[in-house]
């Protein structure tokens, strides 16, 4: 009887909804299809990957378009002259974030407390200085981040050697390699995948990319938030979530707390929950412990885990299919490197095929295929179209990425692309580089950019320079079209054979 009375709820409502809003306005001028009554498009959009649709109706609609899901109406960006026309030229004017029908957002977000969903103001400028001075992604700080890295892809090293040339899934060990760089930035110090703080952020982390796809399951509740008084299942998650951050706030508090006491004096703290309770303490910070939680929770583990790890868990999938991709990565990390030392930062401006391998891994992959909704602060045009003030907006980087009209074979794994004649990486200035926004841009550009790049590089040469990585006993597709879908693109489960190299 309650699904009943949830359906019957539902077709009133959005009865109501339809004759309260049945009129088009003078505002609802943008390309779009004809979609259902109440419904919209719902139906018409491939829920789980929803910007597939979309780059199919970028052919027909153009590049800016608009969509209707429900009561939520977007506007959907696809071409590089829309995208850098909105999120750089016209920056400040879309650097807003949903608050209306973002039910979901709000609850994980704790009202929108984390520097992704803030709305661009002093807070969130705050918390975004906080974080980039405690990264410390110049000079000295990048030497830190790689003594972090190098530490924990030790341990990663370690793992591919321990599984004795047999088939096996590296998910797990990539994900614990990458989170434990985070967990060392937070609080100092690394965690095994038994322990309790390990375990509630990694369930809170997957539980958050299941529940918060912009267009998959859960959506309805964005639209008719009473859904969760009839046993909705993504509320259910969303519940347990809430629960979840209370719980790894109060256990990095104490972490934190014995980290204090092994200080020795005059040492420098360069944890970030240090940093961040010192600016809660502060007289007149606007900032509470909701922030707090959230930067953690949203901005730290979800921003600076999710994409890397699916990233890197991508990679090789991708290099075991690719033996000639992965000699050139071999045979360059053995010239620059060889096998008496680790991959350093430094190393890096040498070694212009993994850097190339890097960025093409970024594009092929496109993890973070529309990026958060941003919201247009007034009447603002793009490309000769009008978005309304408040509009939502999604950003289909998976189209600026994998566009035939641009990129030569979108869905070949060609790191060539970002090569020049004279065999280096072309310059940030080359319309393959422009191309590329992994991490957006504008105002809101990833926190975690330089961060997230130094990882990938540290890892891909590091493993390069140790192992043959094989095809193992389980497939999965490695194609980006075929990707499984929540908040990121992720690769369906498989397995390698990790060789270790022999080498003089």
């Amino acid at each position: 009887m309650t699904v009943v009375y949830s359906l019957v709820a539902i077709t009133l409502s959005a009865i109501w909804i339809w004759w309260k809003g049945r009129g088009p306005t003078s505002k609802e001028c943008l390309p779009h299809y004809r979609g259902w009554p109440v419904f919209g498009n719902l139906f018409q959009v491939r829920r789980e990957r929803s910007e597939l649709t979309f780059s199919e109706w970028t052919k027909d609609l153009g590049p800016v378009f608009s969509v209707k899901l429900l009561h939520n109406r977007f506007v959907v960006l696809s071409s590089f002259e829309a995208i850098y026309e909105a999120l750089v030229t016209k920056g400040n004017s879309f650097s807003g974030r949903p608050t209306k029908n973002a039910f979901r957002a709000e609850v994980i977000s704790e009202h929108f407390s984390s520097i992704l969903h803030l709305q661009a103001n002093q807070t969130w400028k705050k918390l975004r200085m906080i974080c980039h001075k405690k990264i410390k992604m110049y000079d000295t700080g990048m030497k830190r981040i790689e003594a972090i890295s190098m530490n924990i892809i030790q341990f990663l090293v370690e793992e591919f050697k321990g599984t004795n040339q047999t088939s096996f899934n590296p998910k797990d060990v990539i994900y614990n390699t990458v989170m434990n760089t985070m967990m060392t930035l937070l609080l100092g110090k690394t965690f095994t995948k038994d322990e309790e703080l390990f375990e509630k952020v990694m369930e809170f982390e997957q539980g958050a990319i299941r529940a918060s796809s912009p267009s998959g399951r859960g959506v309805e509740l964005d639209v008719f938030p009473w859904l969760r008084f009839f046993g909705n299942k993504t509320y259910k998650t969303l519940k347990r979530l809430v629960e979840l951050k209370k719980q790894v706030w109060e256990i990095m508090t104490e972490e934190a707390s014995r980290g204090d006491l092994l200080l020795k004096e005059g040492e420098e703290d360069v944890r970030l929950v240090s940093a961040l309770r010192d600016a809660l303490a502060e007289e007149g910070s606007g900032l509470t412990e909701k922030h707090l939680r959230s930067v953690i929770t949203n901005d730290i583990v979800i921003g600076g885990t999710a994409t890397t790890s699916s990233s890197l868990y991508l990679f090789l999938n991708i290099i075991s299919r690719h033996r000639a991709v992965q000699m050139k990565l071999q045979e360059e990390v053995d010239r620059i490197v060889g096998s008496d030392r680790t991959v350093c930062l430094t190393d890096k401006a040498d070694m212009p095929y993994t850097q190339a391998t890097q960025l093409e891994l970024l594009r092929y992959s496109s993890v973070a295929p529309l990026t958060l909704p941003h919201t247009s602060l007034e009447d603002i045009v793009i490309q000769g179209k009008t978005v309304p003030a408040g509009s939502n907006v999604l950003v289909n980087l998976y189209h600026m990425h994998h566009d035939e009209d641009f990129w030569e074979n979108p869905f070949e794994f060609q790191p060539e692309r970002f090569l020049g004649d004279d065999g280096g990486v072309v310059p940030a200035s080359h319309p393959n580089r422009r191309h590329l926004m992994p991490f957006g841009a504008g105002p809101r550009v990833c926190l975690g950019e330089a961060l997230a790049k130094s990882r990938l590089f540290l890892v891909i040469a590091s493993l390069m320079q140790k192992f043959d990585i094989l095809p193992g006993a389980v497939s999965a597709p490695c194609d980006p079209r075929l990707l499984e879908h929540g908040l990121v693109l992720s690769s369906a489960p498989f397995q390698i054979i990790a060789n270790e190299r022999l080498l003089n």
